[in-house]
């Protein structure tokens, strides 16, 4: 083969990449997209609710090994209000809350059982999303 012939091949390969390299792109989809499918959209709502959703993921669903405690991190806060885990606005209404300990409506609550109390602050935060549920 010639030198040119070469080149000529060289440079088809090169603009045949060029041309597919587009087409390529698009959406991955991965679990995290299908998931959303599965157990509703998180990361949804308010500031507020995604700093609840946020601590409940990180401190409750690791040790809840059922469904309906792993999907905490995922669930809108409809979902939260209609599986009766919260009570807009009433923190003693509000199932989740109450089983906190320490929580601020005089239930003693027992979660977490190991691994030290949620701080003031992550309290507080969840106070402030069901409180503030329109």
């Amino acid at each position: 083969m010639g030198l040119r012939t070469t080149t000529k091949l060289v440079l088809s390969a090169i603009l045949g990449l060029a041309l597919l390299t587009p087409l390529s792109c698009g959406k991955a989809y991965n679990s995290s997209s299908y998931d959303a499918d599965i157990y509703g959209e998180g990361g949804g709502g308010t500031p507020a609710f995604q700093a609840a959703q946020a601590i409940l993921r990180d401190r409750c669903a690791t040790c809840h090994t059922q469904a309906s405690h792993q999907t905490w991190g995922n669930i809108s806060e409809a979902q939260f209000i209609a599986q009766g885990l919260v009570s807009p606005g009433s923190l003693s209404g509000s199932q989740l809350y109450t089983k906190i300990a320490g929580n601020s409506t005089g239930i003693p609550g027992n979660m977490p059982p190991s691994g030290g109390n949620l701080s003031s602050t992550e309290l507080q935060t969840i106070e402030m999303w069901i409180l503030n549920i329109q």
